[in-house]
């Protein structure tokens, strides 16, 4: 099917609604790529926690929700890069869900979105066996505290474990903040240091 047919197809299925950003990019998701693969959240009910809800959503109908999380996550832990301005990806990463390879999942107070984790999937290139990676896990600082990150960690290990089977779960942790106390707690076990360096032109690093 072209991505002529596609527009026309997603113009129609929303045809007299507002267009909102989460719209836009729905009707731009559904034009460029081919039918959507992602995975649906009511499979999964959400788990209730001292007044929070833990939950899967769908990345493309909350990015807009995220974008407050993803610049307080940039500022507590990307430090090594500040001098590069938070550009998010939305659109791979939306990409990415409609094709199967990537979970959203929520914390919510009260209806209010204050915490996250995205998780992308893949076959590792060196063994074909499945990999999920974890990418931002955050917290809003006045919500941390208690069990809360256990209990998202521990409810998308479990989401991930029925949508996979057994599995590797591949996460993170920053120098800046410690995360590695967490995951060693949770059984995850290290096996890298990551390094980094920018090249060339300081006014000029990607």
């Amino acid at each position: 099917m072209s991505e002529v047919l596609r527009f026309r197809q997603a113009m129609a299925r929303y045809l007299g609604q507002e267009l909102t950003p989460e719209i836009a990019v729905a009707i731009e998701m559904e034009s460029l790529f081919p039918p959507d693969h992602s995975i649906d959240p009511g499979r999964f009910p959400p788990l209730e926690y001292g007044g929070y809800v833990i939950g899967v959503e769908r990345l493309r109908d909350i990015f807009e929700e995220l974008r407050p999380l993803h610049e307080a996550h940039y500022v507590e832990t990307e430090i090594y890069r500040h001098n590069l301005p938070l550009n998010p990806d939305y659109l791979g990463a939306i990409a990415r869900e409609r094709a199967g390879g990537a979970i959203q999942f929520t914390v919510r107070k009260d209806g209010e979105l204050v915490g996250q984790l995205l998780m992308y999937h893949f076959l590792s290139q060196h063994t074909k066996t499945p990999v999920s990676e974890e990418d931002a896990l955050f917290i809003r600082t006045d919500h941390r505290g208690g069990m809360l990150v256990m209990k998202l960690l521990r409810y998308a290990e479990g989401v991930l474990t029925k949508l996979y089977g057994p599995h590797m779960i591949r996460a993170s942790s920053k120098l800046v903040n410690r995360a590695d106390v967490l995951m060693r707690r949770l059984g995850y076990q290290p096996f890298a240091l990551q390094f980094f360096k920018f090249t060339g032109d300081s006014d000029a690093q990607a």
